[in-house]
């Protein structure tokens, strides 16, 4: 009698056991992020999608072009973008000192007095054209992201990021498609809530080893920087 009772005592752990390994099991598939197994397309669609249904980011935008193996600055600035359509922008752009608003359509510049001058996005000078392009060309252009891997995890900011590697389909700046094809990308996304945190772009020059290089840092993702105009001089 004792040896069965110590038998079915010893199966009933044994049942015990099994079922909190199955529970276990279960409750880490459970909580395991669900895009942990995802495509590396698929993680930069969701980083993307983020980033446009975010309020506000703040970013910092480097674009260099290497030409007989030196390098030309053509743009560096720091940026806000409030959503829908609102950017602050201030740096340089081809050696020139900018800082602008971009309000919809409207293009508000300082000029070297410190005066504001307001055109219509046709009308704006191309230097900002340019700046604003540079900006927003490597955020759309990443839609069309291929032939991706995930070739490492880093941590920027706190974050733990994928590294992604892929190609681009194309580009939409007319300036790169004039001057540069095949571009490739490197992005950084946080793991925990799939946020661009960081991007470099790099493009050949058609016929020589000349390259463009774009690099891209995004952060302060919905944090209250609310953009304001400033208001216009009265004459």
């Amino acid at each position: 009698m004792l040896k069965g009772f110590l038998t079915d005592n010893i199966w009933r752990r044994v049942f015990l056991l099994s079922v909190l390994l199955f529970l276990t099991i279960i409750g880490i598939s459970t909580w395991q992020p669900k895009h942990l197994f995802r495509e590396p397309e698929e993680i930069v669609r969701s980083g993307l999608d983020n980033l446009e249904g975010a309020q506000a980011y703040a970013y910092d935008l480097t674009a260099l072009s290497i030409i007989d193996g030196k390098e030309l600055l053509l743009t560096q600035v720091e940026g806000i973008w409030n959503a829908p359509d609102r950017y602050y922008i201030k740096g340089e752009t081809l050696g020139n000192f900018l800082e602008a608003y971009v309000i919809g359509d409207v293009y508000m510049i300082k000029d070297p007095q410190d005066n504001w001058l307001e055109f219509q996005a046709s009308q704006g000078p191309s230097l900002l054209r340019e700046t604003v392009l540079f900006s927003q060309t490597p955020l759309q252009d990443l839609r069309g992201f291929h032939s991706g891997q995930v070739t490492g995890e880093k941590t920027i900011a706190g974050q733990k990021c994928y590294i992604l590697e892929g190609r681009l389909a194309k580009v939409s700046n007319p300036l790169w498609q004039a001057f540069w094809q095949d571009f490739a990308c490197q992005l950084w996304i946080d793991k925990k809530g799939l946020r661009l945190r960081r991007l470099a772009l790099s493009g050949k020059s058609m016929g020589s080893d000349d390259r463009l290089t774009v690099n891209m840092e995004i952060y302060d993702y919905d944090t209250q920087m609310i953009i304001t105009p400033p208001k216009r001089k009265e004459n």
